[in-house]
């Protein structure tokens, strides 16, 4: 099973969009500890999604290189654009 038609079994749910965040806050470090330790299962015995997490994290290091810095943005409007693009996709 490939890494995202596993992700959406895990999770129980179809939405790609909702998958590849669940792998951008894996590749960053920010799921929440019941959640990475299923992930880290099934990755321990699965080369394939192992090699697609980790080009992922490769993907997300390489495109934070070649940016400026990063600026910080408040969290009030943070909250505001992530739930403007959730509502748009």
């Amino acid at each position: 099973m490939n890494v995202l038609n596993y992700l959406k079994h895990l999770l129980g749910m179809g939405g790609c969009m909702r998958v590849h965040r669940l792998l951008f806050e894996y590749a960053q470090g920010e799921l929440d500890e019941a959640t990475r330790r299923k992930l880290d299962a099934h990755l321990a015995d699965c080369p394939g999604c192992l090699k697609f997490v980790e080009s992922y994290r490769q993907t997300i290091a390489t495109t934070r290189q070649c940016c400026q810095q990063p600026v910080e943005i408040p969290p009030e409007l943070q909250r505001k654009l992530e739930n403007f693009i959730a509502k748009k996709l």
